[in-house]
């Protein structure tokens, strides 16, 4: 007994329906791109904010040796990832 007539004997209780992928995906329209786009950039503008009010309060305790440096490093490297995804997309938008 061959591997495929092990595996369909395995299986044979399975229905397999396989269809074609047409060449051609419908493409989403620009302007919702744009709608999208605009809007996770407010929202990751919103959370840029919120953390750098939290940074300076970090900053605030770490002078105060209520906070460690890896923890302050950690409120640094967070504002730099929204930083960039802000750019990132802000490239999206520009680029047709």
């Amino acid at each position: 007994m061959s591997n495929v007539e092990k595996f369909l004997m395995l299986f044979s209780e399975f229905d397999m329906l396989v269809e074609e992928k047409t060449a051609h995906a419908p493409k989403k329209s620009r302007a919702s791109d744009n709608i999208q786009i605009s809007q996770t950039k407010a929202e990751l503008k919103k959370a840029l904010k919120r953390l750098t009010e939290e940074y300076n309060r970090a900053k605030k305790s770490f002078k105060h040796n209520k906070l460690s440096r890896q923890e302050l490093f950690d409120f640094e490297w967070r504002l730099f990832e929204l930083q960039e995804e802000i750019k990132r997309l802000d490239d999206e938008a520009k680029s047709p």
